[in-house]
């Protein structure tokens, strides 16, 4: 239990920083408590109903167990006065009338006809009755101990479920608690500021993050009768683009064939151009220094069917000026 704890509070910690559209690992432990919570009052509720039947029931088993014992003592008493009154007969001469029964001598036949009709009119009635009543408790009693064995099951099953997601809750409680101080301690720790510059050179810095790799393809043929006025840098998706110098980043665009672009004005006069990047990191009109983050890079545009890179141009006469050839330029600041 602790062990999954530990992996839930670790995960959280580590993945702090991932997309806030991510499910967030505080608020589904919480969620995941309020339903416990929930679950545990309804049990409860249940295991107070399921123990005031099973007293009911104990008392009911009780009760006719009383009535059963009252009922076996009246047949008790009823066969105890019939042999009384036998005992009696004896005592008072009936010993001619028992000898006739044993005897089984005829002349005496009127009288035991006699004695047993006497006995059989007195006490019948009282031990059939008396019979009657045991019966029926007894029928009832195994009724009310079955329904007594049922309610006190349900009673233990009950206890038990609620005994379980009290452990449960407080499991989740534990977890919430450690999570929301996860979350606290995140908070509590310096927000980094912005991208940092990547070193300059000379006032330039290489317009792509290393790991990277370029050619001079200054010229080189292009669909539709094209021929190439750029320096494509190879790198990872994503990678980091920066300032090749400092300036301000003019604008924005987006075309067929360059995908996202980006056009930085140096302060030199110079317009520096990226194309078929994946995104940006600061708004048109940012002043930026050399190798401040502005983009990544991406293939977008005409890229999209070959590998990642960043396609950079270099318009020394300004905005709309022609460009030439920037390997130079890149040469300069990426070795």
């Amino acid at each position: 239990m602790h062990r999954g704890i530990g992996v839930v509070v670790l995960a959280f910690a580590f993945g702090l920083a991932a997309s806030s559209a991510a499910a967030s690992p505080l608020g589904d432990a919480r969620q995941r408590e309020r339903a416990l919570r929930s679950e545990l009052q309804a049990v409860t509720s249940e295991l107070e109903a399921r123990q005031v039947a099973a007293v009911r029931a104990e008392e009911q088993l009780a009760f006719d167990r009383r009535q059963l014992a009252a009922a076996r003592a009246r047949l008790g008493a009823a066969r105890v006065a019939l042999a009384g009154q036998v005992a009696a007969m004896y005592r008072t001469g009936g010993l001619t009338i028992a000898d006739a029964f044993l005897r089984h001598d005829a002349a005496l036949i009127p009288d035991r006809v006699e004695m047993a009709t006497l006995l059989v009119s007195r006490q019948s009635e009282v031990i059939a009755t008396a019979e009657v009543a045991r019966d029926a408790h007894e029928a009832a009693l195994r009724r009310v101990r079955d329904g007594e064995q049922q309610a006190r099951r349900l009673r233990d099953e009950t206890r038990a479920a609620v005994g379980r997601l009290t452990t449960r809750l407080e499991a989740a409680k534990t977890v919430t608690t450690r999570l929301a101080a996860a979350e606290r301690a995140a908070q509590a720790r310096p927000r980094p500021g912005p991208p940092a510059a990547a070193p300059a050179r000379g006032g330039i810095a290489c317009p792509v993050a290393p790991p990277y790799t370029y050619i001079d393809s200054w010229g080189a043929p292009r669909s539709g009768g094209r021929s190439h006025q750029g320096t494509d840098i190879m790198a990872p998706y994503g990678a980091k683009v920066l300032a090749y110098t400092g300036g301000v980043v003019s604008r924005h665009s987006t075309s067929v064939a360059g995908g996202i672009s980006l056009y930085l004005l140096g302060d030199d006069g110079v317009e520096y151009f990226y194309a078929h990047l994946s995104g940006y990191a600061v708004p048109a009109g940012t002043r930026v220094r050399a190798g401040q983050l502005v983009a990544y890079n991406g293939q977008s545009g005409n890229a999209r069917y070959t590998a990642p890179h960043t396609h950079f141009e270099v318009h020394p006469g300004g905005a709309g000026s022609t460009p030439v050839n920037p390997y130079p330029y890149v040469r300069r600041a990426c070795p």
